[in-house]
This record gives C-alpha cells, sequence and structure tokens, in this order.
C-alpha cells in the first residue's frame, strides 16, 4: 500500500491538513466563510491558532487549497479521454461537487468576483494525494484554465475560437449555479450537459 511509504510526521502533517479543509467544509453547509472564524475552527480541531497558520495563511487560502485538490481529482478523472468527453466529465463531477456543497461553491465564487482567486504557492504533497485520493497521482496542481485549455487545443481550432469557446465554458462552470439559486443543484448536471450541447456543437 502506498500509505505505508509515508514517514509518521508526514502523515500527521497530511492528516491535519485535510482535517482543516474538512471542518470548513462541514461547516461552510450552515455557515459564511466571513462567520466562521480560525479560533472556531482551531478550537473543534483542538490545536492553536498558530498551528492552523502554519498550514494556511488565511480562510482563503483554505479555498485555494479545495480548488487545488479539484483540479488533481478532475484531472485523475479525464485520463485516458478524448477532449471532448474530457470536458464533459469535468462539468458532470463539478456537479457533483457543488450538490454536495453549494455554499463552499458560492464562498469561492465570492471570492474569485471580490478578491481575485490568483494561485498561492499551494502544493498538495504525496501524503496529502494518497490519504485524499487513495494513490499518489502524479499530475500538477492548478486551476479550471490549466485544465480546460490544452483540452481545447487538441481540437485544431484557431486560437480565436478556442479562446472564446473556453470563455464560455468558464462562465457557463461557474454562473450556471450562480443563475439556478437552487439549495440543492439536483438539476445542475443537465443544465450544464445541455449549454455544453450548444457550445460545443461546431466541434463535435
Amino acid at each position: 500500500m502506498p500509505i505505508n511509504t509515508l514517514s509518521l510526521r508526514e502523515k500527521k502533517q497530511a492528516i491535519l491538513k485535510l482535517k482543516i479543509l474538512d471542518t470548513f467544509d462541514e461547516k461552510l453547509k450552515t455557515k459564511a466563510l466571513a462567520d466562521i472564524s480560525v479560533k472556531e475552527i482551531a478550537k473543534e480541531l483542538d490545536i492553536s491558532e498558530m498551528t492552523f497558520f502554519n498550514y494556511f495563511g488565511s480562510k482563503k487560502e483554505v479555498l485555494i487549497y479545495f480548488i487545488e485538490l479539484w483540479s488533481l481529482e478532475m484531472q485523475m478523472h479525464i485520463e485516458g479521454l478524448d477532449a471532448l468527453e474530457a470536458i464533459y466529465r469535468i462539468f458532470e463531477e463539478t456537479a457533483k461537487t457543488i450538490e454536495k456543497n453549494p455554499n463552499l461553491f458560492m464562498e469561492i465564487v465570492a471570492s474569485m468576483a471580490l478578491q481575485g482567486m490568483s494561485k498561492k504557492d499551494i502544493t498538495i504533497s504525496k501524503a496529502e494525494r494518497i490519504l485524499h485520493f487513495g494513490v499518489d497521482t502524479k499530475h500538477k496542481e492548478g486551476g479550471f484554465p490549466e485544465i480546460v485549455k490544452p483540452l481545447l487545443s487538441n481540437l485544431n481550432l484557431v486560437q480565436e475560437r478556442q479562446d472564446f469557446i473556453y470563455t464560455t465554458l468558464f462562465n457557463t462552470c461557474f454562473a450556471t449555479p450562480l443563475f439556478m439559486k437552487c439549495p440543492e443543484f439536483s438539476d445542475l448536471k443537465r443544465r450544464y450537459f445541455e449549454q455544453l450541447d450548444f457550445i460545443l456543437k461546431e466541434v463535435k
């Protein structure tokens, strides 16, 4: 088992980092990020606030950490798929993620809109990958652009067309759930696919 290759220190650090994320994820189901304090998270996990800041520089960095894990998961889901299949799979899996915790998604979108989500120096360690995914995935961290743009480049479209489709896909991914204003998003996959069929009809 890959986990046996990890040292005790690597395991402990990865477990705590993932627990911090899980605790935020759980609290975001009922509270806004602004209403969740680092002190509250630290108390629940029986750690000091300083320990929290050893792992994350701010609450916003926890959101970025989630995005990095999401990006690794998406890359695992689309391994071996052609470009179009991969795009549909990304949206399908993203719909599942949003349905599980729509508030987390809303906080990410709000942060993007107000402050931007510029990439921080956040890497996912081997221990974190193994404990979170069960395998030491070799994929690189990255967000929506890093995953989708290479797929579009495989569709043999002129750059201008690639850029237009990318912008439309980005807007579809983030704006559709906001437009729906649904607490559970159980219909999100269908909405996504309807729009993908329209956006990608020229290249299918």
